[in-house]
């Protein structure tokens, strides 16, 4: 994580876990972004991120997190999300059944792509773009 994130991430997953109304709106897309992103890190897009939301009846989370992706810039990242999103709910509509070789590829490729364009450094790029949305309070890098 980059000092940037490491910064508002908690902050910024906690206003948007809470809803919280006192804080700006870039902050609370922020969270979703960082909550899926830190999922997603640990185990991977589909199955950390994608599965672990839909596991826990938190599907609204993933497409927070695309809307936040889209807003900050990352459209290719927003896409791949969506794309994870809609690859799981096809090979996994009840969150449990096998997944077959072919799917087991595809579900391996959606991570790799999101290892690759998902770094820690593109999004504090595209944090700091857009800070005084985000944390006005802190000085731009």
């Amino acid at each position: 994580m980059t000092p940037l994130l490491e910064v508002l991430t908690v902050r910024a997953v906690h206003a948007y876990e809470v809803e919280d109304s006192s804080a700006l709106p870039g902050l609370r897309m922020l969270g979703a972004v960082m909550g899926l992103h830190g999922i997603a890190v640990n185990g991977g897009l589909v199955g950390g991120g994608v599965e672990n939301l839909f596991s826990n009846d938190r599907m609204h989370a993933v497409d927070d997190a695309v809307e936040g992706f889209r807003w900050l810039g990352l459209a290719d990242v927003a896409a791949l999300v969506a794309r994870a999103r809609d690859e799981y709910q096809r090979f996994r509509p009840n969150g449990w059944e096998d997944v077959s070789a072919e799917d087991a590829s595809v579900w391996d490729e959606i991570d790799s792509s999101f290892f690759e364009i998902a770094t820690a450094e593109r999004l504090e790029a595209a944090v700091s773009a857009r800070l005084q949305e985000i944390a006005p309070e802190l000085p731009s890098t």
